[in-house]
């Protein structure tokens, strides 16, 4: 079949790509170059390109054609008017499609002929095919008009034909209607056969104002057949209607316009209702139903822009590929897209770029697994590109779903086939198939329209003879065979809506029968979009509750309600879900509906009101912390007050638990506070008040045993220098425990303390003891930390003065300390988590003394914790105890390795 678009050809000059295209049509195509004079007037056109269809319908050769001249071969085209029809595409871009009878140069023939404008050029693509054949059985088809007419007022569309009304300048006034259809009643409410010779003018007042008058005076103009949906109002009807208008050829009386229509205002509301629902389940989903992203432009080495990056994106794009809007934050759209930049979607992103120009297109992305419509819309945003889209993909479908082919016929016939063919709704006609007793069997098919196959999903040719129930047997399971059994052997009409889902097929039917001789006529119409609307709205609801009712977090809606002066005075629950309404003991619906201050009056007066209605008012989004403590309600509340068009959506964090954990941690806080305070006045009691007892023992024993040793005798003297000893180690001990007090108490602010003084300072104390037992002790350079001088010299005067005491007998202390700058992953002591990437000073004390077993590691830290009697080894046991603490208080670590007659390794770390 002749195709009625341009042929896209690109003027190139011949190639054997080109014309190897050009042969394989089954049109003759050849491409006119115009020929201008100096004013710019067409003369003439030369031949730039033909195919081998051309030599086989017009005779000449395409070396013939290109050494001649459009006139020069076919001046009676002049006369034709086909010439003037192939300037004015030239001219003006528009194009040209027409049935003529050629009968000069040779020829004697119907052709159907199509022009269009090549791009670019200042040239023609004309495509010729010879219809004399089809012409010739048309006029065969007058005497199926009856069967035609029967099926046009079975059909469920409204159908008009109008003759064009001209001024004395030609010029269209109004339309004349001529013809019309039962259905039109039923989709205007206006009585067919009161309208026939009347003006669309008085009949339908307000079609000029909706748009309709301009599209027929353009279809007339044009003979371009045009679809439209529009809204419609009189003072009699109003509602959206979805027209087709087709011109209407009548050889001797000029053009008409053939009108199918229906109304579409239902379908509208459902579609507007799903849209409204869908809405408000965004708002609280997501931001947006729109795409919504931002590229940043990549060059490649020479600096051609070759790719964009996302540099912001919503999560509507995010999920045409399934990930969220952080996984492709950054990345080049080619990553995920990756054919877009062979598509024209890439060009207009990089023109808007360069150009400035806002750039807004449709576009089918159908490559990388996608088959999407999206309405585009790219702006330059400083040096990025801003694109939004939306995807009408449903919508494209179903548009591109409803699209007739129309065939133009003699008068009567090309207005009924014209009709048939341009109709939304399937069409089919059937006669009876009768045994031999006159009981219907089944239905043959007679007559199919061009919907029923887009509708059926089956090509015409395999419908064509067969019987109904051949190719649809569940006919009989759904009813609908019976229906057409009763129409026909009745006579009375029928009609009822059916989900049909046998035999291959799946979708819901409005279908209309009506008797036509010994068989029936029917029209349906595919309404499965109405039902999945229908669906959507209801699914789209029940989703909106769920997540509402599920949510962790109370969400409510809020309608403001107004006085006789117009103030806001109180707001009404408009949507509440199931943690707000538990707050009070209720369900949502029971909330629903009633004022805030039905349920929480304490809201009016305890600032919430406010806070709620500066939102309103201002627009600006609120979040606020809120202790709630009226109405029997005592919580704590995280509190986001937002407005959404004429409401405030309100949604809320109940942390009352964390509040109360947290006065307990500030209770917690105070007690050890005064913990620390008792602690302190302990240490001031070891140090005054219990060693003076201590030193009047001493004193006292001392005078005894100076004055009355003969009187005690050598027992006596023994016990009295026991008693004294004993107050003495009492002594050391409280003043041990005073110091461990002091450290886990009192501490002096951070300073710098050069590790190499401190050291030199103790090692100058116990010099005498170092020479007294021959001690060898050596000392790396050590560094400058951050601390308490007092604390840190305290650490290694324990560990120096252990070393010296607990040395093996029969050998000579050896004493080493060593340092280096560590991480905390890789010390030889086991730290915190957040320490391992810290930067530390590892300082080792070794000595060669009479070490411990290793199990023994933790306990000589622990407070008065020996491992030898007293009578070997002096001391409290709190040394250790003290190092430790000190550590702890420099934020830093200690570990003690021991081997038993070999000596011991302590580890400290300190931050560096």
């Amino acid at each position: 079949m002749l195709t009625t678009s341009p042929v896209d050809v690109t003027y190139t000059g011949p190639d054997s790509l080109l014309m190897g295209i050009l042969n394989a049509s089954q049109d003759a195509i050849f491409v006119l170059t115009a020929i201008r004079n100096e004013a710019g007037a067409i003369l003439d056109f030369s031949y730039s390109h033909a195919n081998n269809k051309v030599t086989e319908l017009f005779g000449h050769s395409a070396h013939t054609l290109r050494q001649s001249t459009f006139l020069r071969l076919y001046p009676s085209a002049v006369d034709a008017g086909l010439f003037a029809q192939f300037a004015v595409v030239a001219d003006s871009g528009h194009p040209y499609h027409d049935e003529l009878y050629y009968s000069a140069e040779g020829l004697d023939a119907w052709y159907e002929v199509s022009a269009s404008k090549l791009d670019g050029v200042d040239a023609v693509a004309v495509t010729a095919k010879d219809i004399s054949e089809r012409k010739r059985q048309e006029q065969s088809v007058e005497h199926e008009n009856d069967l035609v007419q029967s099926m046009l007022n079975g059909a469920l569309n409204g159908i008009l034909l109008l003759e064009p009304v001209y001024d004395e300048q030609g010029h269209v006034l109004d339309f004349t209607i001529r013809g019309s259809n039962p259905a039109v009643k039923a989709h205007t409410g206006v009585d067919p056969s009161t309208t026939i010779g009347q003006t669309m003018q008085a009949v339908y007042p307000g079609y000029r104002e909706s748009g309709f008058f301009d599209l027929y005076c353009r279809v007339l103009a044009t003979g371009v057949a045009e679809r439209k949906e529009n809204y419609y109002e009189d003072a009699e009807l109003q509602g959206w209607f979805e027209v087709s208008a087709v011109r209407q050829t009548s050889p001797g009386t000029g053009y008409g316009i053939v009108l199918t229509f229906a109304n579409t205002t239902d379908a509208r509301r459902a579609q507007q209702a799903v849209e409204r629902s869908a809405a408000e389940l965004q708002a609280v989903i997501d931001n947006s139903q729109t795409g919504i992203f931002v590229f940043s432009p990549i060059y490649d080495d020479a600096g051609q822009l070759v790719d964009f990056r996302f540099k912001a994106i919503n999560r509507m794009v995010a999920a045409l590929v399934g990930q969220t809007p952080d996984v492709l934050t950054g990345t080049p759209a080619s990553d995920w897209f990756i054919s877009y930049r062979d598509t024209e979607i890439f060009g207009h992103y990089k023109r808007t770029f360069e150009t400035g120009e806002e750039s807004r297109f449709d576009i089918n992305y159908n490559v990388d697994g996608f088959d999407v419509w999206f309405d585009v819309q790219s702006v330059r945003l400083g040096q990025d590109v801003l694109v939004t889209f939306t995807d009408y993909t449903a919508l494209k479908k179903a548009q591109q779903a409803d699209e007739q082919r129309l065939t133009d016929m003699t008068r009567q016939a090309e207005l009924l086939n014209s009709v048939l063919n341009s109709s939304i709704s399937g069409i089919m006609s059937f006669e009876s198939i009768r045994d031999e007793n006159g009981r219907i069997i089944d239905f043959r098919f007679v007559t199919v329209n061009d919907a029923c196959e887009r509708i059926l999903n089956m090509p015409l040719s395999a419908i064509y003879g067969q019987t109904l129930l051949s190719l649809f047997p569940g006919n009989v399971d759904t009813g609908l065979f019976a229906l057409y059994v009763r129409t026909v052997e009745t006579g009375e009409p029928s009609r009822t809506e059916t989900y049909y889902n046998l035999d291959g097929l799946d979708f819901w039917l409005d279908i209309s029968a009506r008797k036509l001789g010994d068989g029936f006529v029917v029209t349906f119409n595919d309404t499965s979009i109405m039902k999945r609307a229908a669906k959507a709205l209801e699914q789209s609801a029940e989703e909106l509750q769920t997540v509402i009712d599920t949510s962790q977090t109370g969400i409510f809606l809020f309608t403001p309600i107004r006085n006789e002066q117009g103030e806001v005075v109180d707001f009404r629950f408009r949507v509440a879900n199931r943690m707000l309404a538990a707050y009070v003991g209720q369900e949502p619906n029971a909330v629903v509906g009633e004022l805030g201050s039905r349920w929480f009056p304490g809201y009016k007066s305890n600032g919430l009101f406010e806070n709620y209605l500066k939102t309103y008012l201002t627009g600006e989004a609120q979040r606020f912390d809120f202790h709630y403590d009226t109405d029997g309600i005592d919580v704590w509340l995280d509190i986001m007050a937002t407005k959404m068009g004429d409401e405030v959506l309100v949604t809320f964090a109940d942390y009352t638990s964390l509040k109360q954990l947290q006065q307990q941690l500030e209770n917690t806080v105070i007690d050890l506070q005064r913990s620390n305070r008792n602690l302190e006045q302990f240490a001031y009691v070891a140090s005054h008040d219990l060693q003076e007892p201590l030193r009047k023992i001493q004193a006292f024993g001392d005078i005894i045993e100076t004055q009355y040793a003969p009187l005690l005798g050598q027992e006596g003297s023994d016990l009295i220098r026991r008693m004294t000893s004993s107050a003495q180690r009492m002594q050391i001990l409280i003043k041990d425990v005073l110091a461990y007090s002091r450290i886990a108490t009192r501490r002096e602010a951070n300073q710098p303390v050069d590790l190499n003084h401190i050291v030199r300072d103790v090692v100058g104390d116990l010099e005498t003891a170092i020479s007294e037992k021959r001690a060898f002790v050596q000392v790396d350079p050590m560094p400058t930390v951050s601390g308490d001088a007092a604390q840190l010299r305290q650490v290694f005067q324990n560990l120096i003065s252990n070393a010296l005491k607990f040395m093996k007998p029969g050998q000579l202390p050896d004493l080493r300390i060593t340092n280096e700058v560590v991480t905390g992953r890789q010390a030889k002591i086991r730290v915190l988590p957040a320490d391992l990437d810290r930067k530390f000073y590892q300082i080792d004390v070794v000595d060669n003394g009479i070490g411990f077993e290793p199990h023994h590691a933790e306990r000589i830290f622990q407070v008065f914790q020996r491992l030898h009697s007293r009578s070997e080894y002096a001391g409290t046991g709190i040394g250790l105890a003290i190092v430790q603490r000190v550590i702890e208080n420099h934020q830093g670590y200690i570990t003690a390795e021991g081997r038993l007659g070999e000596g011991a390794t302590f580890r400290l770390l300190l931050p560096a």
